[in-house]
């Protein structure tokens, strides 16, 4: 099981996932969504995703499977991307518990 990621976060992680290239992204309050754009070098848009549900973001894993689906399409294009792997977010039901200090 994996600590899910809130809307938020998601957000913070999509935009940092597409450099050199801009990445903005946009808060959906109605259906608790997001959207992102990416934008080359010169402002063009190269990849917009519409709709990212939270039953796609708040799962870390099905966050990363997004996310890397929409790199291989701009590497496909022949875009350039700066390395990127999804974060370690720990799971809080899986972590040892710290022994008490006496």
């Amino acid at each position: 099981m994996t600590t899910p990621i809130t809307r938020n976060t998601a957000m913070r992680l999509a935009s940092e996932a597409f450099v050199p290239y801009g990445c903005k992204v946009r808060s959906h309050e109605a259906d608790d969504s997001f959207s992102l754009t990416v934008h080359d070098l010169q402002g063009q848009v190269v990849l917009s995703i519409e709709n990212i549900q939270s039953t796609q973001y708040a799962n870390p894993l099905r966050l990363a499977g997004v996310i890397g689906q929409a790199r291989a399409d701009l590497q496909r294009q022949g875009r350039n991307l700066d390395p990127w792997a999804m974060p370690f977010i720990p799971d809080p039901e899986v972590l040892p518990e710290a022994p008490p200090v006496y």
